[in-house]
């Protein structure tokens, strides 16, 4: 349980360093939208529910394979949309994995320096 905690901390202050970023925040709304979209193709396009939408969409664009056997996709016009979801919705992702990656990087960097400051800090005093 501890773990979690610190893992849910690590990713927040990783993502509040990368929030500072100029273009994450439009590149991460870009991927909030693409997963509305998914979402709501997939249930209207496949007539499923809304969380079976999100389910599939998300499931699709992780490429994790655990998508429900009970869902699939019979329609042409749905297979090509699938195809450019995946090649446009893998890229997003990934770049929001780099940018979260390369905020960690630096909330760990600042961790230490602070950690160093304050022990060096600690050391004069005595």
């Amino acid at each position: 349980m501890i773990s979690a905690l610190l893992m849910l901390r690590r990713f927040a202050l990783a993502l509040r360093f990368a929030l500072r970023e100029e273009d994450f925040a439009r590149i991460l709304s870009a991927a909030i939208a693409l997963v509305l979209v998914g979402t709501m193709v997939y249930t209207f396009g496949s007539g499923w529910s809304l969380v079976n939408g999100f389910y599939f969409a998300v499931a699709t664009l992780t490429t994790s394979s655990i998508a429900d056997p009970d869902l699939t996709i019979t329609d042409a016009w749905l297979k090509v949309f699938t195809a450019f979801y995946v090649l446009v919705g893998i890229g997003i992702l990934v770049e929001i994995a780099r940018r979260l990656g390369m905020g960690f990087i630096a909330a760990r960097k600042d961790m230490a320096e602070a950690k160093a400051a304050k022990k060096h800090g600690g050391s004069e005093a005595s």
